[in-house]
Formats: C-alpha cells, sequence, structure tokens
C-alpha cells in the first residue's frame, strides 16, 4: 500500500438560522472532513452525511474505518479509481475520492480547471434557497440577497406552499423562481401544484414526490422542467429517471464523489437531461470540489455557505449574486 497518511473525524458549523424543509429544519451542519497527505503535500475532502438516505456522522465514520481496513488488509494502493471500484456510492467514499484528488492535483501542480482543460471562469452565479420555514423570513432573505438571479423556493407539502410562493412572486414578478419540494408533494395533489407552477411562471419543479411515484410523471405534460433529486442518486440510476424527469440535480455527496459527479452529468448531457450542481448543507470546501461540475451545468445550487454563522479560514467569496472560484489553497 502506498504510504499515505488519512484522519478524519467530526466537525459541526452553527448556522445563522434555522433551515427548514419538508423533512425538518436543521441548526447546524454536521459534516467529516478528511485529510490524506504523502508527507509533502495533503488532500483535503468533507461530505455531510442525509438521513433521509439514512445515513448519520457515527454510520459514514464507520464505512471510513472499513474502508482503511480494507486497504490495508489488501496492501493496494488507495487512489480513486480503487475507491470507486470497491466501495458503493456514500457520503464517506465522497469525501475519500474529493481528497484524491485534491492531493493529485496539488501533487501534479495542477488546477482542477487545467486537468479537465476548461477555461477557468471569473465567476459562477449561484440560486438563492429560501427555506420553507414562512414568508416573512423569505422575504428577509430575498431582499439580502436580490442580486440572485434564480431563488430556489423550498415547499412542505402543505397549505402554506401555493401562498408562499404567489406571494414572493408577487414581491419578485421577473425573478427566476424554482421550486424544490424535496418529496412533499402528495400524488392526489400534483396536478394542482403544477398549475401553478405554470401559472406563476417557475422555471424548474424539483423532486415533486417520493421516488416511488416518478412513474405518475410520465403522463403529465407540463412546461416547468421536472428535476430529480432523491430519485438520482449516482450514474446507475440516471437510466431509471430518464422517462420522467427533464434534469438532474447532481451531489457529490450522493454521487459518491466527484469522479462519478463527472461521469453522471457526461451521462445526464449525453442523453439531453439537464444538470444542476447541488449541495447539502456544507462549506467553502465542499462547494469548491463541485465547481467544475457547476461550470457545466444549466442550474447551481451552491449557496450552502451563505447559511453558515462562519465558515472556512479560507473560503469562497460571495458578491452579486455569484461566487469566486476557489482558491487551490482551499481545493484543487
Amino acid at each position: 500500500m502506498n504510504r499515505l497518511n488519512i484522519s478524519f473525524g467530526p466537525e459541526s458549523f452553527s448556522l445563522r438560522d434555522s433551515f427548514t424543509i419538508s423533512r425538518g429544519a436543521k441548526k447546524s451542519a454536521e459534516l467529516i472532513t478528511l485529510r490524506i497527505s504523502d508527507n509533502i503535500y495533503s488532500g483535503f475532502g468533507e461530505c455531510t452525511p442525509n438521513i433521509r438516505y439514512g445515513q448519520t456522522i457515527d454510520g459514514e465514520l464507520d464505512k471510513l474505518e472499513v474502508m482503511m481496513q480494507a486497504f490495508e488488509a489488501s496492501n493496494c494502493d488507495i487512489n480513486r479509481e480503487t475507491i470507486n471500484k470497491l466501495f458503493e456510492p456514500s457520503p464517506a467514499r465522497s469525501a475519500f475520492d474529493i481528497a484524491l484528488w485534491d492531493l493529485e492535483l496539488k501533487k501534479n501542480k495542477k488546477s482542477i480547471w487545467s486537468y479537465h482543460n476548461i477555461k477557468k471562469p471569473d465567476v459562477l452565479p449561484t440560486m438563492i434557497t429560501l427555506d420553507a420555514s414562512n414568508i416573512e423570513k423569505n422575504l428577509s432573505i430575498a431582499r439580502t440577497f436580490s442580486n440572485s438571479k434564480i431563488f430556489k423556493i423550498k415547499f412542505k407539502g402543505d397549505e402554506t406552499d401555493i401562498d408562499r410562493l404567489l406571494k414572493i412572486r408577487e414581491h419578485y414578478p421577473k425573478k427566476r423562481l424554482l421550486v424544490d419540494a424535496n418529496e412533499s408533494i402528495s400524488p392526489s395533489k400534483i396536478g394542482k401544484y403544477i398549475e401553478s407552477c405554470e401559472r406563476l411562471n417557475i422555471e424548474v419543479l424539483e423532486q415533486p414526490m417520493k421516488t416511488e411515484h416518478d412513474h405518475l410523471l410520465g403522463a403529465i405534460k407540463t412546461k416547468t422542467i421536472l428535476c430529480a433529486d432523491e430519485s438520482c442518486s449516482s450514474l446507475e440510476d440516471i437510466k431509471k429517471i430518464e422517462k420522467y424527469y427533464d434534469a438532474v440535480n447532481i451531489k457529490l455527496d450522493k454521487a459518491g464523489g466527484l469522479t462519478e459527479a463527472l461521469m453522471m452529468q457526461e451521462v445526464a448531457i449525453r442523453k439531453g437531461i439537464k444538470t444542476m450542481s447541488g449541495c447539502m448543507l456544507c462549506t467553502s470546501l465542499g462547494i469548491a470540489a463541485s465547481q467544475i461540475v457547476a461550470a457545466k451545468a444549466e442550474y447551481i445550487d451552491h449557496d450552502a455557505p451563505l447559511f453558515l454563522e462562519q465558515d472556512r479560514k479560507i473560503k469562497i467569496n460571495y458578491s452579486c449574486g455569484n461566487l469566486n472560484i476557489a482558491s487551490s489553497m482551499l481545493w484543487g
């Protein structure tokens, strides 16, 4: 086994305010940070477990321990190809994969942009998320980030959704609006919700129903773009959703790392499926590793660090609805 020093552990980053979606509210971003060093260079990664998929901090730490034991027992090299071959997609694998990318780039003195022969953007635009709490908070956040070209509005599947959406549209008649239902809409109400989205010129409706109801979307004709999130975690899921969705939200934690996320995006584009570069509640480190995906995406949802009380010391700066490209001192 190649001589690499690997360390990882949990971290907690408090939020400025609670963040509410259909499955509940959070007051902090609970994540795992991983460091890989060859004693000259160090690569960093992070991941955010999601209880929606049965993931916990302890569970992902256990997976990382299993990964370490597997490498020690097999005496094989630790690299991106090996971890993606041996282990299923998970936040734990994502943190490992991202850190290996970072280490590889630093050792080869390349940026993620030069590695992929892509012109480094000056900035990237990001949508701003308005959570599912209440309209007063939504409008306050919207005023703070009024320079953003797109707002993403979280739904929770109750009677307040359409009323909040209507009020936001009244305040921002020309703003591009997306809706993220996080599986909260019941099949009996999907027609009503889609009619409201069309009437209020909502550009995208993300994951309207639970994954087992995806097949119902096949019979729905709408000008609103339907985007898969919970229904599509990894590369093999692209085939499952292409009949029902027009777009897919690609997140590193779901995909099990940047390596698979890039493959997902390539396949989606080839099939004519639009892509969104998304994120969990994370720090600038998680966003930095996603920026190469964002550069090719129609939609970018990279606002998570804005909700933190305090980000990492080296961080991404946000201004006028855009985020700067991460410094190589942070990642990549």
